[in-house]
């Protein structure tokens, strides 16, 4: 077993104290200790993620999924961890959507901690049909990104608001393998009130 797999295999053991120590902060109603503990976890959960990607182990599962379920999930989750409101849009979200799952939830978590750090007071989550494209959104209302982070995004460098971009570098690299036809999914940073993250994904 070579350096690389032993750091794999660590990163996941690391990853799994970490949930468990964020589920009994939990149960203290400690949130904000929960908080650091399962954002910490994803930070890990992403780059295990682009190990396997890298590394030709990431499987791609898409299947008939309901975003409205994802979208309720996610909220539920995060609103155990922070004051701040988070709130779910459902006016334009479509019965059903295809994707992978696991992928783009991990993408829309790492947007929501991102998110978290930023907002003043609320965050919220959409998803929509445009065109030929499936939208998933994160809004916040803080100050919004930097000019020059701002449209497609996906480098390792200048690209995260704090830290080294791997999330939104994931994010894009997930995106892509999402593809119908000639349509390959993205990402999109932009600002409307706040910062405003959208995930294209082909319908």
């Amino acid at each position: 077993m070579n350096f690389t797999e032993i750091a794999a295999l660590t990163i996941h053991d690391v990853k799994n104290r970490l949930a468990i120590l964020g589920s009994r902060a939990e149960a203290r109603g400690d949130g904000e200790t929960m908080r650091d503990a399962h954002e910490a976890a994803a930070s890990l959960t992403r780059l295990l993620a682009l190990y396997k990607m890298d590394n030709g182990g990431l499987g791609l599962d898409i299947d008939a999924h309901v975003p409205e379920d994802l979208l309720n999930e996610l909220a539920a989750d995060i609103s155990k961890q922070t004051p701040i409101s988070i709130n779910v849009d459902l006016q334009t979200t479509p019965t059903l959507g295809f994707y992978d799952e696991n992928l783009i939830r991990m993408v829309l978590l790492n947007a929501l901690y991102n998110a978290l750090r930023h907002a003043r007071q609320k965050i919220t989550l959409q998803a929509s049909l445009r065109d030929d494209w499936l939208v998933f959104e994160v809004r916040d209302d803080g100050p919004g990104y930097p000019e020059t982070m701002r449209g497609q995004a996906g480098t390792m460098s200048g690209i995260s608001r704090e830290g080294t971009g791997l999330g939104l570098h994931l994010a894009a690299r997930i995106a892509a393998l999402h593809c119908n036809g000639e349509l390959e999914g993205y990402i999109h940073l932009s600002n409307a009130d706040g910062a405003v993250f959208s995930l294209y994904l082909p319908k």
